[in-house]
C-alpha cells in the first residue's frame, strides 16, 4: 500500500511540473517567433537601407558622367554650347525633361553658355536611378566648364630655372603659397614651404632631403603641360580693331575715375590711339608695339604703368612692361587688370639706363594678372641696391622663367623684395579682357558643386 501510494504522489508531480512546462515552452517559442520576426523586420530595413544607399551613390556617379559628357563635346569642338543642343539637355516638344541612359540610371543636363568674353557653359546634371514605379533617387551637379587658362594659377611656370644660367629656383622654409601653382617643369623644394592650394607638375617634384613641405590640397606630378605662345599677336589686332595701339615707349597713369593718363611721343606716325586723359577702350586692350632692345630707347614697345585702376583692361607690350609704382584697384569686386610682355614684367629700379638713380618703392602692391611670355617677371637688377621692403601680389604670376625679385641670406634680406603674393580667387571664374590662352587650350571644370534639389 505504501508502495502504490507514493508512486501515485510522484504520478501527480509529475503531471503538475507539465502542466507549468508547457506554458513556458509556448512562451518561449511566442519570444523566438517575435525575435526571429523583428530580426527578420530589422534585416529587410537594412537591406533597403543599402539598396538606397547604393542607387544613391549611383545617382551621384551618372550626374558626374554626364557632365563629363558634355565636356568631352566642348574639347572636341569648342562652340559646342553655341552650336548644338545636348541629346539630354533641355526639354523636348511636350515640354518634358530629356534623359540619356546610362547603366542602369539616366541624366539630364541644363546648360547656360557664359559671357563672349568667357567661353565655356555652366552645366547643371541630374542623374537619377529609379525606386519603384515612377519613383527615382536623384544627386545633381553643377560645374562651370571654362577655357584652360594661365590665370587659374597664382603661380605658373614653363621653366624653373634662372634664365641664362640654369641654377635651379627653390622654394623654401617661410615660403607660403596662397593659391594653386602649376610648373610644366619640375619643382624644387628645401626646407618646410606651405602651398595652400594643390600644386600640379607637368613633371615630377624634387624635394631636398630632410625637407618637410605641406601641401594642404595636395599634388599631382605628370600632369598635362600649358603650352605657352611665342607672342601676344592677337591683342595686337584687337588693339588695331576697336581699342588703342601704339607705337613706342609709353606711359599710362591708371586713375580712380576710370580714365587713363596716356603718354606716347611717335614719331613714326604709327600711333592710333588717344593721348593725355582718356577713358578705357571700347574692347579693353591696349598694345605698345616698337622695337625690341635695352630700356631707353624712345622706338621700343615698353609700358611704364601705375595707379588704380576702376574698370577691366588688358594692357600688353611687344617688348616690356615696367611697373613703377602700385598698382591697384578701385573696387576689389568688379575692377580686373592684365599685364602681358613678349619680354619682361619688371618692378622699374632704376630711373634711367645707366642705373645711378633708386626709384623703386618700399614695399608696393600689384593687382593684375601678370604673364611674361618669353622671359619673367621680375624685379629690374634685383641683386643691387638694398632691401625694400615686401611686394605684395593680388592677382597671377605666369612666365616663361621663375623671376627671382631679390637676394637673401636664411632669413636676411640683402636686396630686393620679401614676397607675399595671393591668388584672385575672382580668376577661376573670371579673367581679364582677352587675356592670353594656352596653345593647348582645350575646356576643364573649373569648379563643380552638387546642388539640392
Amino acid at each position: 500500500m505504501k508502495n502504490v501510494f507514493w508512486n501515485k504522489r510522484i504520478t501527480s508531480k509529475l503531471l503538475d511540473e507539465r502542466g507549468i512546462t508547457i506554458p513556458l515552452v509556448l512562451i518561449i517559442v511566442s519570444l523566438l517567433t517575435i525575435t526571429g520576426f523583428g530580426v527578420l523586420s530589422v534585416s529587410e530595413t537594412n537591406n533597403n537601407l543599402t539598396v538606397r544607399g547604393e542607387r544613391t551613390a549611383k545617382a551621384f556617379y551618372i550626374a558626374e558622367a554626364g557632365i563629363d559628357n558634355y565636356l568631352w563635346h566642348l574639347n572636341e569642338d569648342g562652340e559646342y554650347y553655341a552650336n548644338y543642343t545636348h541629346s539630354a539637355q533641355g526639354q523636348d516638344g511636350q515640354g518634358n525633361d530629356r534623359w540619356v541612359d546610362f547603366q542602369g540610371g539616366q541624366y539630364h543636363l541644363e546648360v547656360t553658355a557664359l559671357p563672349a568674353e568667357t567661353p565655356g557653359a555652366i552645366v547643371e546634371s541630374t542623374g537619377r536611378m529609379s525606386n519603384g514605379p515612377n519613383r527615382y533617387i536623384t544627386r545633381t551637379v553643377r560645374a562651370r566648364i571654362v577655357k584652360k587658362s594661365f590665370v587659374n594659377y597664382l603661380y605658373l611656370t614653363d621653366h624653373e630655372v634662372v634664365e641664362g644660367t640654369g641654377s635651379l629656383i627653390w622654394f623654401i622654409t617661410g615660403d607660403v603659397i596662397h593659391g594653386p601653382l602649376h610648373s610644366n617643369d619640375r619643382i624644387n623644394i628645401y626646407g618646410n614651404p606651405v602651398f595652400e592650394k594643390k600644386v600640379t607638375t607637368s613633371r615630377t617634384l624634387n624635394i631636398r632631403s630632410g625637407s618637410n613641405p605641406q601641401f594642404q590640397e595636395g599634388y599631382e606630378e605628370n600632369a598635362a603641360p600649358l603650352e605657352f605662345p611665342p607672342a601676344n599677336i592677337k591683342l595686337k589686332e584687337l588693339a588695331q580693331i576697336d581699342g588703342y595701339y601704339y607705337y613706342g615707349t609709353t606711359t599710362i597713369t591708371l586713375n580712380l575715375n576710370g580714365t587713363l593718363n596716356i603718354v606716347n611721343n611717335d614719331t613714326t606716325g604709327r600711333t592710333e590711339g588717344p593721348t593725355g586723359t582718356a577713358s578705357l577702350p571700347s574692347n579693353g586692350v591696349i598694345y605698345v608695339d616698337g622695337q625690341v632692345g635695352a630700356r631707353g630707347n624712345a622706338t621700343n614697345g615698353d609700358i611704364y604703368i601705375s595707379g588704380t585702376l576702376s574698370g577691366q583692361v588688358t594692357i600688353a607690350s611687344k617688348n616690356n612692361i615696367y611697373i613703377t609704382g602700385d598698382i591697384l584697384y578701385a573696387n576689389d569686386d568688379n575692377d580686373i587688370l592684365g599685364l602681358v610682355a613678349d619680354n619682361y614684367v619688371y618692378i622699374r629700379h632704376w630711373g634711367n639706363r645707366w642705373r645711378i638713380d633708386d626709384v623703386a618703392p618700399y614695399n608696393i602692391e600689384i593687382n593684375a594678372a601678370i604673364f611674361a611670355l618669353n622671359h619673367s617677371f621680375t624685379f629690374e637688377d634685383y641683386s643691387r641696391g638694398p632691401a625694400k621692403g615686401t611686394l605684395t601680389i593680388k592677382g597671377s604670376i605666369s612666365q616663361r622663367y621663375r623671376g627671382p625679385i631679390g637676394t637673401f641670406s636664411g632669413s636676411t634680406r640683402y636686396s630686393g623684395y620679401s614676397k607675399d603674393y595671393w591668388y584672385d580667387e575672382r580668376m577661376k571664374y573670371q579673367q581679364p579682357p582677352h587675356f592670353i590662352e594656352p596653345v593647348n587650350s582645350g575646356y576643364e571644370i573649373g569648379f563643380w558643386e552638387e546642388i539640392q534639389r
